[in-house]
């Protein structure tokens, strides 16, 4: 079973029509029906919601519906404090997704964020973003 971490950049993209929306969805259908594990930081429940509140064109329900078919996973104070000692140059919420996704040895980052892209690389994790 191989662990895809799922973060900000590209679940937006299923909640708001992008150009890589439907690839997305598609290789997330297909990802997740053969048994491997969607999984993000809590952190990624705050930023969704936040950005529903920030955009009226998303949906509080449609967040929800989202979240609940990823494992959310706690962040504790070591994650904070092995994304503040971080040595590759992420923003903080980047940073503590990249700390956790580490932490939970996922095979693969999906993300459409450049410095994510490449920071994942530098770890050893395959970064993915379907289009």
């Amino acid at each position: 079973m191989s662990i895809y971490y799922l973060d900000t950049s590209a679940a937006l993209k299923l909640l708001i029509e992008e150009n890589e929306s439907d690839a997305l969805a598609t290789w997330l259908t297909a990802s997740t029906t053969d048994g491997h594990c969607l999984c993000a930081s809590f952190l990624l429940h705050t930023e969704l919601h936040c950005a529903a509140r920030r955009r009226n064109e998303l949906d509080h329900e449609a967040v929800a519906s989202l979240l609940s078919g990823i494992e959310l996973i706690d962040i504790s104070r070591s994650h904070l404090i092995d994304a503040a000692s971080s040595s590759m140059g992420l923003r903080t919420a980047d940073a503590i997704h990249m700390t956790v996704a580490l932490d939970i040895q996922a095979n693969a980052i999906v993300t459409y964020d450049i410095g994510m892209q490449n920071a994942a690389k530098y770890c050893g994790i395959l970064p993915i973003a379907p289009s």
